[in-house]
């Protein structure tokens, strides 16, 4: 964390820190206003202004309009010992991980678990007032579900946050947090070698939301590496990745079909046997295009996605799937959670899960 810009404004920062470390504020109180600091502190308001929103940005305190300014460092990471726990999940999910999530929270609350869920803005680059406060709260541990939200507000309590937090996801955010994280190379190699045992060779992957989906250039990374690694040139790796900016609305066709018409215009299909569509309910309306356009699905071209939507059981067409298993991770956060209950060390920090292949198509699929 950058030092307060001016040598005063630094040099009160560190006063209050130390007594903020000392307990001479502790935890959840409350600290007189700014202006009544700067008099304290014989300085500017300018000065002391620029103080407290330093130790706001590294997590010390937070400050309130009309509320104030309390203390939201925690001074040890001593393990709570009541069953409460945030899950912290971003605003925009998938219909069918909410199914997966609440089905996990009912796991949880038949385990004696309170639930508290809070969701956040999914590009946030700090962690929202009401989250922090019950992140860092000294009662309750947290999980953060596919989250790319920043932990810079919570440096200051790092200890007892990386102690009270697990993160559940696509990618690594921070080497010191308990992790349970996809195998994304392993889901590509699945995927591949589930085609190629079946004579497919030509394998294109359909991504969305590339611009600002780090989990998605991910895959395209993985599976360029592995369609070069089997023979393919860069240049058709990069004819073969079709993506767009894909609508928030799970249920609007219009961009699927524009996107698919595109496709078709420009022959990009001709040369393909396979596709990947990651998320399941764009796959099964790519599938019903192909079937509007006398395009047999699998005997011309097998589809596979990531995902095992509860709502699509009944698809019209079966489906090959890579099966994400969320309710294991749940489960394994939960397994983790009572572990450090009971007050017992991990045996380790870094979990790491590999998709399973279920396979509903033909065995042309």
């Amino acid at each position: 964390m950058d030092e307060p810009v001016g040598f005063k404004s630094n040099q009160v920062a560190e006063v209050l820190r130390k007594k903020i470390l000392s307990g001479e504020y502790p935890y959840h109180s409350k600290l007189p206003t700014c202006r009544e600091l700067a008099r304290l502190h014989g300085v500017s308001y300018v000065t002391m202004h620029k103080a407290l929103t330093w130790l706001e940005k590294s997590g010390y305190i937070t400050m309130r309009e009309h509320v104030g300014t309390t203390v939201s460092f925690i001074q040890n990471a001593s393990t709570p010992t009541c069953r409460v726990v945030n899950l912290v999940t971003n605003d925009s999910l998938h219909p069918a991980t909410q199914i997966f999530l609440e089905q996990g929270q009912e796991m949880f609350a038949g385990h004696g678990w309170e639930i508290r869920q809070f969701r956040l803005n999914e590009y946030d680059k700090n962690l929202p007032d009401t989250a922090l406060q019950a992140v860092i709260s000294p009662d309750a541990y947290s999980i953060f579900f596919d989250v790319r939200t920043a932990f810079q507000n919570t440096l200051a309590s790092q200890k007892h946050f990386y102690e009270r937090t697990i993160y559940i996801g696509e990618y690594l955010p921070d080497p010191r947090l308990t992790c349970i994280i996809c195998d994304g190379a392993s889901e590509i190699s699945k995927l591949l070698e589930h085609f190629q045992a079946r004579g497919r060779t030509n394998t294109a992957i359909y991504c969305y939301g590339m611009a600002n989906n780090l989990a998605a250039n991910q895959r395209i990374s993985y599976w360029r590496s592995n369609m070069m690694g089997a023979g393919k040139s860069f240049q058709w790796c990069s004819e073969h990745i079709f993506f767009c900016e894909a609508s928030q609305d799970y249920e609007d066709r219009q961009w699927m079909y524009d996107s698919f018409e595109e496709l078709l215009k420009n022959d990009r299909l001709s040369d393909i046997d396979s596709l990947y569509i990651p998320l399941e309910r764009h796959a099964v309306l790519f599938e019903e295009l192909c079937a509007e356009h006398g395009i047999n699905i699998p005997g011309d071209l097998a589809i596979a996605c990531l995902g095992n939507d509860p709502c699509l059981e009944n698809a019209p067409i079966p489906l090959t799937y890579l099966d994400n298993r969320i309710l294991h991770h749940l489960k394994l956060a939960m397994d983790i959670l009572e572990t450090r209950l009971r007050g017992e060390e991990l045996p380790q920090r870094f979990f790491t899960f590999s998709p399973q292949l279920v396979i509903r198509a033909s065995s042309g699929g």
